[in-house]
């Protein structure tokens, strides 16, 4: 009965996800995008990347994209937008200089992939990007610790997990899709744990799901300083710290907030010679930073912080929560478009916690695609993992 109605649930989310493609495409083909980037010409767009593969991976990971689809947005990025450095950026939204349509690109968490195929795309359209480094594992066989979750369910072998010490039941494998989802869903339930006790859950499912591969990272391999000093080298690249393991840091205690953010800062200069003014907060979303991560930015040097709130930022934003727009590999070049003007189909919030509920029982989705209000940035400053 459970198999069936996963089938069942997920044929419907296959017909949202083509309604919303029709839908997006309506609207690009009608011009939408234009008159919506009109509307906030005078905002800038903070860009949101992470890493970029030669061939879209397999399974799908929504944060990485491959190089084709990075080309082809970029292409559109460079045709349509005036792409400034970061920090000059930065400095224009503060001095009311910012030209119309401006654009700057970031990348988060470092690997090494940006160098052997982000980079080159990059050269090739000869716009500058920001890339934010975690710290701690460049150089090593180490990896993040969502992207450690994502190789262990992409390769696992075992039919079933038994996520029941962590309240989220008896979970099937046995396909592709149900795998994906239940990944997800443990991923955001480990966000909101106290730190020791995510590392520990972490350590605990990726031995629950078989052997872990520490010569094979797949997309996840972290840049060596050496290669990272090498991407920066045409200063084309800017680099910034991301903390050192990226931790929620809400979760964190008192000291390792100001460790992950200080020792980052300092690696970075180290490393670089330049003392970064900007830095980018990991996962970034409202409850993931605190007044003690601001606070500890700031004994940092640090001039500008970066969330992962959608929106534009302008000279109303708090420069210690800038908005950025997130990219997404399972995003169509419509839907792209469309996030791009501000103007984009998003679930249904009222449906959030619904969905939650019943995955935590079957792992099967139930939110909606519905159409949302352009994106219109708030006084406050919330900004865009």
């Amino acid at each position: 009965m459970a198999e069936f109605v996963r089938s069942d649930t997920q044929q419907n989310v296959r017909r949202r996800a083509g309604a919303k493609e029709l839908v997006s495409r309506l609207l690009c083909a009608t011009g939408v995008p234009v008159f919506a980037r009109l509307q906030r010409s005078r905002r800038l767009a903070i860009l949101m990347f992470h890493g970029v593969e030669a061939e879209p991976p397999s399974p799908p990971c929504s944060y990485v994209l491959d190089v084709a689809t990075l080309r082809r947005e970029l292409n559109y990025v460079r045709r349509h937008f005036h792409v400034l450095p970061l920090e000059e950026a930065l400095d224009r939204v503060r001095d009311g200089t910012l030209p119309r349509n401006a654009a700057t690109l970031t990348f988060d968490d470092g690997t090494r992939n940006l160098a052997t195929h982000a980079a080159p795309v990059l050269r090739d359209l000869d716009l500058p990007a920001a890339v934010f480094l975690a710290t701690g594992p460049m150089g090593t066989a180490d990896v993040l610790w969502p992207d450690r979750l994502w190789l262990a369910f992409a390769r696992t072998t075992v039919p079933e997990v038994d996520l029941r010490p962590i309240g989220l039941g008896l979970r099937s494998l046995r396909n592709q899709l149900i795998c994906n989802d239940t990944r997800d869903i443990v991923v955001q339930h480990f966000k909101q744990l106290p730190d020791a006790e995510r590392l520990a859950r972490v350590e605990w499912l990726v031995a629950a799901l078989g052997t872990e591969d520490d010569t094979d990272r797949g997309p996840f391999q972290m840049l060596s300083w050496d290669e990272a000093r090498a991407l920066a080298s045409d200063g084309r690249v800017s680099l910034y710290p991301h903390t050192v393991t990226h931790p929620i840091l809400s979760r964190c205690s008192d000291r390792k907030v100001d460790y992950e953010i200080s020792e980052s800062c300092l690696a970075v200069t180290r490393e670089t010679g330049c003392t970064p003014t900007i830095f980018a907060y990991p996962n970034g979303g409202v409850d993931d930073f605190d007044e003690r991560a601001r606070a500890a930015v700031c004994r940092s040097g640090i001039r500008w912080a970066l969330s992962t709130t959608n929106g534009f930022a302008d000279h109303n934003s708090d420069p210690l929560a800038l908005p950025r727009i997130g990219i997404a590999s399972q995003h169509s070049f419509a839907v792209f478009r469309l996030k791009l003007s501000g103007l984009e189909l998003r679930r249904n919030p009222f449906r959030t916690s619904r969905r939650h509920q019943t995955a935590g029982a079957e792992g099967t989705p139930a939110d909606e695609d519905l159409p949302e209000a352009p994106n219109r940035g708030s006084s406050a400053g919330v900004g865009g993992a």
